[in-house]
């Protein structure tokens, strides 16, 4: 049981590392990986904004708040417009 849980913690940090060190090679402005991965990284969130702004699950929910639910919704629907947008820039960069 011992090594098992020596061997996620080894796992956790090793992972949390990699994380690291990518996303600051993400965040140089003339990194290659940036330049490859901003479109991708753009589009997946373009996709997952829309995908929230129609699913039925909600942070606040339409059935409490009445038309306030939508709060969050119109806020997915802006953040995948400005990531759309940043991934076509990006793209044209």
């Amino acid at each position: 049981m011992q090594s098992l849980l020596g061997m996620i913690q080894m796992l956790l940090l090793c992972g949390t590392v990699l994380t690291l060190a990518f996303v600051v090679l993400l965040a140089l402005p003339k990194s290659e990986l940036r330049t490859f991965l901003m479109p991708i990284v753009g589009w997946a969130m373009a996709i997952f904004c829309g995908i929230y702004a129609i699913s039925p699950v909600d942070v606040v929910p339409e059935v409490i708040l009445g038309p306030f639910g939508l709060i969050d919704d119109i806020g997915a629907v802006v953040a995948g417009i400005g990531a759309a947008r940043m991934a076509m820039n990006a793209k044209n960069e």
